[in-house]
């Protein structure tokens, strides 16, 4: 087993900026652990469904609006801030505008508890000490677009118990299964896959395999449809029999989500 570091590599969609990098945490002995930029057009979608209010009570709505963020907060910054409070179904973080110059974010769960524990935490002002977002202290409130539950079940062989997850883990051998082909398979115009990341750790394997972690800022618009993408690609007819068969040996499998 070894341990290597390496750049970020966002590819041909890289969205580093305004959110830039902060140092990444360590993953243990045998992970190569970088903090990640974003695909060139994520920013979230106006006209989207997901994005228009749920005809549902207040006390139901999973979804919360984080301000007095700092101006150059990343996804790693917005989710380190939260460990025991539930798996997140969606986030996007929106930039200083105009006269503004902090960040804002918008943070949905899956479930109504989730968000009851964050709101809990917050206002007794304790979550790991308290809740800080490079720093600064962040007002959290129910986003006034309401969200309703929704559920990530997923059958049991995709893993993490049969619970979709914007946590990816991509395993497989190192030729393809590695930083800069994976991104390069997302960013490749055929897919279209618009993405948010908190980071990217690869981890390698006892018998040499590469499992490569993607920390998505989504679970069904980007770890969802990343994961269709890569177990896609062994259907694709240019291939030689040789990268056939690797990526046949593919497997992606959701992981626990560590805000949980």
């Amino acid at each position: 087993m070894s341990h290597h570091h390496g750049p970020s590599s966002g590819g041909g969609r890289d969205l580093s900026r305004p959110w830039r990098s902060g140092p990444p945490a360590s993953a243990g002995p045998t992970t190569s652990n970088v903090t990640a930029s974003n695909s060139a057009n994520y920013r979230g979608d106006l006209t989207n469904p997901r994005n228009q209010s749920a005809n549902i009570p207040e006390d139901e709505n999973c979804a919360t609006w984080w301000t007095n963020l700092p101006p150059d907060c990343t996804y790693e910054m917005l989710f380190d801030s939260m460990r025991n409070v539930g798996a997140i179904s969606h986030a996007v973080i929106n930039p200083p505008v105009g006269i503004h110059n902090t960040s804002a974010a918008k943070v949905e769960f899956f479930d109504r508890a989730s968000v009851d524990r964050l709101l809990n935490q917050a206002n007794n002002g304790h979550l790991r000490g308290h809740i800080r977002v490079g720093g600064r202290i962040p007002h959290i409130a129910l986003n006034r677009v309401r969200v309703a539950s929704h559920s990530n079940t997923v059958p049991r062989d995709h893993g993490n118990r049969g619970r979709g997850s914007r946590v990816l883990q991509v395993i497989g051998n190192p030729i393809n299964v590695n930083q800069q082909v994976l991104q390069a398979v997302l960013n490749h115009p055929q897919h279209r896959v618009i993405y948010g990341l908190e980071r990217i750790a690869t981890n390698i394997l006892p018998d040499g395999l590469h499992c490569v972690e993607f920390r998505f800022a989504s679970y069904t618009v980007q770890a969802s449809r990343a994961r269709d993408v890569f177990m896609s690609q062994k259907q694709k007819r240019e291939l030689s029999n040789y990268d056939r068969a690797l990526w046949e040996e593919v497997v992606c499998l959701f992981a626990a989500d560590p805000c949980e």
